[in-house]
């Protein structure tokens, strides 16, 4: 049993303490520019699906497409301001 304990000593004796390892602090990254974005009149049905786009400022046309595709088809269509990004060339 003494023999035991003295080699359980000795082994502990031999082990080498281990270093602390630093861990790397968190990554680096820059902050992402933010999107540039643009509002655009959306032409929607009834489900909400997109039938068409407009820019901006041809209001007037998005609501004559959806008076339009109204009258024709039966069902409500009507207009929505959406905000999407710009494209690289805008």
């Amino acid at each position: 049993m003494e023999r035991m304990a003295e080699e359980a000593s000795i082994k502990a004796e031999e082990k080498e303490p281990k270093t602390a390892v630093r861990k790397a602090s968190g990554s680096r990254k820059t902050a992402s520019k933010p999107k540039r974005m643009k509002f655009v009149w959306s032409v929607v049905d009834a489900n909400s699906k997109e039938v068409a786009s407009f820019p901006y400022p041809a209001k007037a046309e998005a609501e004559a497409q959806a008076a339009a595709l109204s009258a024709k088809t039966g069902k409500t269509h009507t207009v929505n301001c959406v905000r999407v990004p710009m494209g690289d060339d805008e």
